[in-house]
């Protein structure tokens, strides 16, 4: 019997001493803060208490070679009571390349959310990615559920083929299935894997080594570029897009979280197959006759089976739309057919480069196109919470694109589209040497915009100082409306600048020209800061503009913050004036030189 208890003790002990001695190692690694910046999804935003925003280095998680770029969305640590907090999930066209992210979609319908709930604090928080797939968005998932989400929003699936763990870029040795993707990510939570990552493959490598970025990102992701409509692997990636995406909206649901989901989108009648292949390229050749004949509907499905014949899948076939439709029948979600959207905003009917700057990521009027449809749809999803909420009705058709967005778009769109897939001839060499020659011709365009997006492709300055330098030079030359543009941009680099932004509404708030511009400006400071200042640069512009009711929103606000406010109280006699109510314009007006008096 005492042989028996023994035996029994060390095979326990046999079991129990490696797993305490691997507990003991993750313990010690994480007490040590190993790997710490590539753990954790979010970090504290420096010298902003209170603030926070999604971690830079957090992506590596998912590639060796190259870190995928996240805009700068700060969010509230403490999630405010009244506050609206919405996150954006997706790859390269949620990110909103060939722009900055504040030329994307979510930033567009952070804009216009912020204009449906004036007064209300609102987040739009970007975590789209470049090359990432479902397996990212189920890895996030957890991440977002902790944020406290008021509305998720997903545009994905272009990348399901070709992004991280994706069934093209994996290794013919690895198996096609989500178990092995998400096996692998669930392992890389823990700090004792990281480790032995770096022990075996060394430290992170992010590409930014000479030479390592001498190729396009779609150039080099590809292990298996030919992947044929429903042959062995093409299936995979279906069943893989499926599962994953049922476990994210799986875990929405359990949380109560809604969330609204884009169809995808792509250039269908100016992008032919990239594969060359015998039947896709018949079919697109068929769709151009079609299409020169009138014949639009039969042309709209020819170019739709060229896309899913297309055998180099960067472009989400008619399958994946098809399942994203699906997803409308399940609680708690709804569907923005954006294809439609799309068709109806293309003149001839089948989108093309029209709105798109290359196969499949939308030119600015499209991603506006795309932050309109999706606000008009988020908006009364998150009404329940903002009863009272004010609508300025801000016009959002005026251009706010600056001549450097314009320019540094270009240039990386030129740099795609001289590479692989685009150009199957192309090799590090061609390709290094067609990117030099365009951005030569840019240099010398002598346009502003031209050479400071150069600059910043091939010197250290910092996008936001050359936006700086960019809005300074417009100035100088008295172009208003394009500096204007360039500090639009700017305050997205430095979102707690107020006082930078109070400088630059109040040195154009007088010119009725302008306004168009300033309050976009004035609407995302008083976002941001909910400062009295923009309030009431906000209710003037209204006053002049003769939107009454828009006034009435901004001056509530300002009236709010400072129910004394001098300012405040003369716009307010002018929109009671306005109004036609004389006796309470005058009774305003006396408060207002009692307020002016007591401040002097």
């Amino acid at each position: 019997m005492a042989d028996s208890s023994r035996e029994r003790i060390f095979t326990a002990a046999l079991v129990f001493i490696p797993i305490a001695l691997l507990l003991f190692l993750e313990v010690g690694l994480r007490v040590a803060g190993f790997a710490d910046d590539r753990r954790h999804a979010f970090k504290a935003v420096e010298n902003e208490s209170g603030w926070t925003g999604f971690n830079p280095e957090y992506p590596s998680r998912y590639f060796r070679g190259f870190l995928p770029n996240v805009g700068f969305t700060p969010f509230r640590e403490e999630k405010p009571e009244n506050g609206v907090r919405v996150v954006v999930l997706g790859g390269s066209s949620t990110a909103g390349f060939p722009f900055q992210w504040y030329h994307g979609f979510p930033a567009g319908l952070e804009r216009r959310l912020m204009d449906r709930f004036a007064g209300y604090p609102v987040e739009v928080i970007n975590l789209g990615m470049t090359a990432v797939n479902s397996y990212t968005l189920l890895d996030l998932t957890r991440h977002v559920i902790r944020m406290e989400p008021d509305l998720v929003v997903i545009y994905a699936g272009h990348n399901e083929f070709y992004g991280a763990y994706g069934v093209g870029t994996s290794a013919d040795w690895m198996p096609k299935s989500p178990w092995f993707g998400r096996t692998i990510l669930a392992l890389k939570r823990s700090a004792l894997v990281l480790a032995l990552e770096y022990l075996f493959l060394g430290p992170p490598d992010y590409g930014l080594e000479p030479g390592s970025n001498d190729r396009t990102l779609m150039a080099r992701v590809v292990q298996n570029a030919g992947i044929e409509l429903d042959g062995e692997i093409y299936r995979a990636g279906i069943r893989q897009f499926t599962s994953n995406m049922n476990r994210v909206l799986d875990h929405f649901e359990s949380a109560h979280i809604p969330v609204l989901a884009g169809t995808l989108v792509g250039n269908l009648s100016g992008q032919q197959p990239l594969s060359q292949t015998a039947d896709a390229l018949a079919a697109f050749s068929a769709a151009e006759v079609a299409f020169a004949e009138g014949d639009t509907l039969n042309a709209r499905d020819l170019f739709e089976t060229a896309r899913d014949l297309d055998q180099i899948r960067f472009r989400a076939s008619g399958e994946l739309n098809d399942i994203i439709r699906s997803w409308a029948e399940r609680p708690g979600v709804e569907v923005e057919d954006l294809e439609v959207a799309f068709n109806r905003a293309s003149p001839s009917g089948i989108p093309g480069y029209d709105l798109f700057t290359d196969h499949l990521h939308p030119t600015h009027e499209g991603y506006e196109l795309m932050a309109d449809a999706f606000s008009v749809r988020a908006a009364p999803m998150l009404e329940a919470k903002t009863l009272d909420a004010g609508n300025l009705g801000i016009d959002w058709k005026t251009p706010i694109l600056d001549e450097l967005s314009a320019a540094e778009s270009g240039i990386l769109i030129d740099r795609l589209l001289a590479d692989y897939p685009f150009n199957l001839d192309a090799d590090s060499e061609s390709s290094t040497s067609t990117y030099a020659a365009k951005l030569r011709e840019r240099q010398d365009s002598g346009r502003i915009g031209d050479s400071l997006a150069v600059a910043i492709m091939v010197s250290p300055l910092a996008t936001q100082n050359a936006l700086l330098e960019g809005a300074q030079l417009h100035l100088a030359q008295g172009d208003s409306a394009e500096a204007l543009r360039y500090y639009h941009s700017l305050f997205y680099w430095q979102p707690f600048n107020a006082a930078l932004m109070e400088e630059v509404i109040g040195r154009f708030l007088a010119s009725s020209t302008l306004d168009a511009l300033v309050e976009k400006l004035a609407l995302q400071g008083a976002s941001r800061s909910d400062r009295l200042y923009f309030w009431n640069a906000l209710a003037a512009i209204q006053l002049r503009q003769s939107q009454l009711e828009a006034a009435e929103v901004a001056l509530k606000q300002a009236e709010r913050i400072d129910a004394q406010s001098a300012i405040m109280l003369y716009n307010r006699a002018r929109l009671e004036y306005s109004r036609g109510d004389t006796a309470a314009a005058r009774g305003t007006l006396e408060a207002y030189r009692a307020a002016s008096s007591a401040a002097n």
